[in-house]
């Protein structure tokens, strides 16, 4: 599912309204005991703006902790922590996969999400409610043949729980497997097959960057 979201207020909406930039947020969490979240996120524009666009992140009232991992050639990695993101918290608190964010026009940021009926349908209350303006831009449902299988998706859940998709990763490969019971190589397997059924759901109707066809 991708929803097209515009929160109330947002530093993404402020750098793409000023700068010619792409903003994409690569993971999210929230904050214990607080209404804020710690994003990592990636910038991508012209190098001309790259200073322009450190310097207004780091005076962002709204945001914190700003740590930039690099910065070349117009592209920046980092992480923030934000001092309150309604939609994020609804989100970091939903039962749902985050695939992707990225900013588009107007303000507006794309989700990309992996979930049951159930769970996208209690995060889109729970955006109303707080506030958000939110629209369904496309419902794609996954095929029983394209659907993990339970274990499948238990072991996402945990490995993405116990942070093994963050940038540094929270825990390696050999930690988690021992975690789970599993060698380290089928672990390894377990993830590489899950996540290519993740990844051809997201392409799926997309153009292809090889062929330039679109996916079935």
């Amino acid at each position: 599912m991708a929803l097209s979201i515009k929160p109330p207020r947002s530093w993404i909406q402020r750098i793409t309204i000023k700068y010619p930039a792409r903003v994409r947020i690569l993971d999210c969490k929230a904050l214990e005991g607080k209404e804020g979240v710690e994003e990592l996120f990636e910038i991508i524009s012209d190098k001309r703006y790259t200073n322009n666009i450190l310097k207004d992140l780091k005076e962002d009232t709204y945001l914190s902790d700003i740590e930039i991992i690099s910065s070349k050639d117009g592209r920046i990695l980092g992480s923030v922590k934000t001092h309150k993101c309604t939609a994020c918290k609804s989100f970091a608190f939903s039962n749902c996969f985050l695939i992707s964010v990225s900013s588009e026009e107007d303000g507006f940021v794309e989700w990309v999400i992996l979930s049951s009926e159930e769970a996208y349908k209690k995060l889109l209350r729970d955006l109303e409610e707080q506030g958000v303006e939110v629209m369904v831009k496309r419902i794609s449902r996954v095929r029983d043949k394209e659907a993990l299988t339970a274990r499948q998706e238990e072991i996402l859940q945990i490995a993405l729980e116990m942070g093994y998709f963050e940038y540094p990763k929270s825990i390696d490969l050999r930690s988690l497997a021992s975690r789970l019971d599993i060698s380290p190589s089928t672990l390894s397997e377990l993830l590489r097959k899950s996540l290519k059924k993740v990844l051809k759901e997201y392409f799926k109707g997309r153009v292809s960057a090889l062929s330039r066809q679109a996916r079935l």
